[in-house]
């Protein structure tokens, strides 16, 4: 059994999160996929966005499951529960909560390629090496030198790290808090369902600021 671990703030979750799953599903055919949370990552600042809308915001992902790259897909409140209990999330603890659900299965992490030049500095990185095979979804697989030097300095075996090229969407959940906070109207970088939490719940806007509907303008890939 093959289980995929997609973790991230989801603050909102995108598009391009999306497409960067279905291409990390796509190289390994997992069995099953994990899609989780943060609750308080410990590269990141913490949310200002409830832990409970992010999770409901995430149910985005379940339009993948039962296609044929993701046949099972669960979205896990797992990280979210762990740090309303007041602990910090590490990804190797995840991993090892996997490790204990699923004891038969083999685990990977999906990762985008910036994370794989700092994964130096994760907590306890060489067990998550040994725990799960990192999928790297980048869009330069056979361009991207600074990539591959990365992937074999960590692994020189070549066994532990796969790559998963990938057609990347110029998004990223930064840019569209500030292009939403602005007025802007984001829809074609977000799943319906995830637009209908955004307007019910007014979030991503500037206090006293009254939204007016513009184009959203990504920066060019």
């Amino acid at each position: 059994m093959k289980v995929l671990l997609y973790g991230g703030t989801f603050d909102p979750p995108h598009n391009g999160h999306l497409n960067n799953l279905r291409a990390a599903a796509q190289r390994v055919r997992p069995d099953r996929v994990v899609v989780m949370p943060a609750g308080v990552p410990p590269h990141k600042a913490a949310s200002t966005t409830p832990a409970a809308l992010r999770l409901e915001m995430c149910r985005c992902f379940y339009a993948l499951e039962g296609s044929p790259e993701i046949p099972s897909l669960t979205v896990s409140s797992w990280e979210m529960e762990q740090a309303a209990a007041g602990q910090r999330n590490y990804t190797v603890l995840t991993l090892e909560m996997l490790a204990r659900e699923y004891p038969e299965a083999r685990l990977y992490l999906a990762v985008g390629s910036d994370m794989l030049e700092s994964f130096r500095s994760w907590h306890r990185w060489q067990d998550i090496l040994r725990l799960a095979h990192l999928v790297v979804v980048s869009r330069e697989i056979g361009d991207d030198g600074v990539l591959h030097s990365a992937a074999r300095s960590l692994d020189p075996s070549g066994s532990r790290i796969l790559l998963a090229q990938v057609e990347a969407l110029p998004m990223a959940s930064r840019e569209i808090r500030r292009r939403l906070s602005e007025g802007q109207d984001c829809a074609a970088a977000l799943p319906a369902e995830v637009q209908q939490v955004i307007r019910r719940e007014g979030l991503y806007t500037a206090p006293g600021h009254q939204p007016i509907p513009q184009p959203c303008q990504h920066p060019e890939p």
